[in-house]
């Protein structure tokens, strides 16, 4: 339950295809037109795509801990380490997505897709601003930052008796690997993230999206200690075309 647990992570586009995966998009495209009967035929729509190149690695997370801790915790300790490791993978998966989201460029090219780019500040609009760089497609997006941004949300419409949604109704998700907004932040820098995760984001699982769990009792039975390592096997795109963008300070 690990994906489900992480709020973000449970929206993204999810595929299950063995190897490195190749994942096309729209990198332009011709308009469809009318045509009236009789008349000559419109001209070819001119198609160009990108591609996405997925390739999988090995998140990992391990701990040892002391035979004396596992005797006094017994079974339901076990499944809190369980617990926790399965946590940290699927949080680090949300932070790469998160990474290679503030990596993008404004334009499209033929081996990435682009993004919306929104200077701003914790006030009414900007989160609107940045809804409006964001495809047609782009149908149910969301708002990601640091939890110490949110705050600065909030207390500028206390402040200023704000009588709208800063956030424009979005459902907004919380990530500490963006910086907390602050007025002396390096200008471009990326602060908070808007955009459609199930339409933009995938996340393929080669071998399953399991994460397997192994414990090993046996070799640092010498220092009286248990090794318990985590894994999963995984590749994070970023698959559509301004299907986000990045506030910036």
């Amino acid at each position: 339950t690990a994906w489900q647990r992480n709020g973000l992570m449970e929206l993204v586009r999810k595929t299950y295809v063995p190897g490195i995966l190749k994942v096309g998009f729209e990198l332009s495209a011709t308009e469809a037109a009318y045509h009236t009967e009789g008349s000559s035929a419109p001209s070819d729509e001119t198609l160009t795509f990108g591609v996405v190149t997925m390739t999988p690695q090995s998140i990992k997370k391990w701990i040892k801990i002391s035979d004396e801790a596992m005797d006094m915790g017994g079974e339901e300790f076990l499944y809190y380490i369980y617990d926790e490791i399965t946590y940290q993978i699927a949080k680090f998966a949300q932070s790469q997505l998160i990474s290679k989201i503030t990596a993008l460029t404004a334009s499209a090219t033929s081996t990435a897709v682009g993004v919306g780019v929104v200077a701003g500040t914790p006030t009414v609009g900007v989160v609107a601003s940045a809804i409006g760089t964001l495809s047609d497609e782009a149908a149910n997006p969301v708002v990601v930052m640091n939890k110490g941004s949110w705050a600065k949300f909030k207390a500028a419409q206390y402040a200023n008796n704000f009588n709208v949604d800063p956030f424009e109704g979005l459902p907004v998700h919380f990530d500490s690997s963006l910086p907390v907004y602050a007025t002396t932040g390096t200008a471009g820098n990326t602060w908070a993230i808007v955009g459609d995760f199930g339409r933009g984001a995938q996340a393929n699982f080669p071998n399953g999206n399991e994460v397997t769990l192994k414990y090993d009792d046996l070799s640092l039975a010498e220092s009286d200690l248990v090794k318990i390592v985590g894994r999963e096997y995984v590749a994070l795109g970023i698959v559509a075309d301004h299907a986000f963008c990045k506030i910036t300070f």
